[in-house]
């Protein structure tokens, strides 16, 4: 499988996601790079300007781990990818990438299971914005 390159976000949420590890998170971040994936979990609680942007946020550490990226199935154009982590105690996570559109549509959705491997929550991911100043 060619290697899939991407930096994704889901937005801040307000409700914490519940995790199959028992954690709950307000929000995730996938980066993949080079066949490298880190996962980062954010708990932090944060205060919400009228637009919906965080403003203040707490400052609790934000857990990072190495999974690897395994296709799962292909549909309509659609690829399903079980995010793999190293270690048992880690979330399970499911990354869904849509085919390329054109305008705001969102592109990829996080699947963020429980235990026994059910959907508990489905989450549009967003790009993150590049810090390369060109």
């Amino acid at each position: 499988m060619k290697h899939v390159e991407l930096e994704l976000e889901t937005p801040y949420q307000v409700t914490p996601l519940p995790l199959s590890n028992g954690q709950a998170v307000h929000r995730i971040a996938i980066s993949a790079r080079a066949g490298a994936v880190q996962v980062s979990l954010d708990p932090n609680i944060c205060q919400l300007d009228p637009f919906g942007d965080t403003t203040a946020c707490t400052r609790i550490a934000i857990r990072v781990f190495e999974a690897k990226l395994s296709l799962l199935e292909e549909r309509d154009g659609k690829r399903l990818f079980a995010l793999e982590p190293r270690s048992a105690e880690e979330p399970a996570l499911r990354l869904v990438l849509h085919p390329a559109r054109k305008g705001p549509a969102a592109s990829a959705r996080l699947l963020v299971l429980d235990a026994a491997g059910a959907i508990k929550a489905v989450v549009a991911l967003e790009q993150v914005p590049s810090t390369t100043q060109g």
